[in-house]
């Protein structure tokens, strides 16, 4: 278990780290981690400024947890650091590569209330019916669908039915009829 500190520090880094290829299952990766009481964000930095370095060289990390070992062994420290590594597309969760997509598309900016990613589990689209009350999508359900079909998803269980117009978007409960 990771002090809260350590834990802000490694989740800053975790995605690039998964991007490269390190598996968090093995249990030496996971206990290097735990067990490293100081300059955890520098190990961390050095191992995906190394990827990164490699990358311009047109070369590969062969063995991404084998690396990972290393740094922390040899207490690597970080050699052309760069924040702006960490925008990388490859380094990105599942999460933000679904929104980066999906954000331009107008009706989802409207009914999206959040993408979050798990670690565990893949993520969610949390989504808000018009009244506010929230519901969920597993993320790698959505990645299997269309954007029309998200949507059609969206009325489906909301049961209301989205109109587009040239510089809006209504959203319009079926009418009750009484008999």
């Amino acid at each position: 278990m990771l002090e809260p500190a350590a834990e802000e520090v490694f989740l800053k880094y975790r995605n690039a780290l998964l991007g490269i290829g390190v598996d968090f299952y093995d249990e030496l990766v996971t206990d290097l981690i735990e067990d490293c009481n100081q300059n955890l964000e520098s190990r961390l930095q050095s191992i995906i400024a190394y990827y990164c370095w490699l990358q311009t060289q047109n070369r590969d990390v062969v063995d991404p947890n084998k690396l990972f070992i290393q740094a922390f062994n040899e207490e690597w420290n970080p050699i052309g650091w760069k924040d702006e590594f960490l925008e990388r597309e490859e380094f990105k969760s599942p999460a933000e590569k679904w929104w980066d997509k999906a954000k331009h598309i107008d009706v989802l900016k409207n009914i999206v209330f959040d993408v979050q990613s798990n670690f565990w589990s893949g993520g969610k689209i949390i989504f808000a019916y018009p009244s506010g009350q929230l519901f969920t999508l597993d993320l790698s359900r959505a990645n299997n669908m269309s954007w029309s079909e998200i949507i059609e998803y969206y009325e489906r269980v909301t049961k209301v039915k989205i109109q587009q117009h040239p510089n809006r978007i209504v959203l319009q409960k079926p009418s009750t009829k009484w008999f």
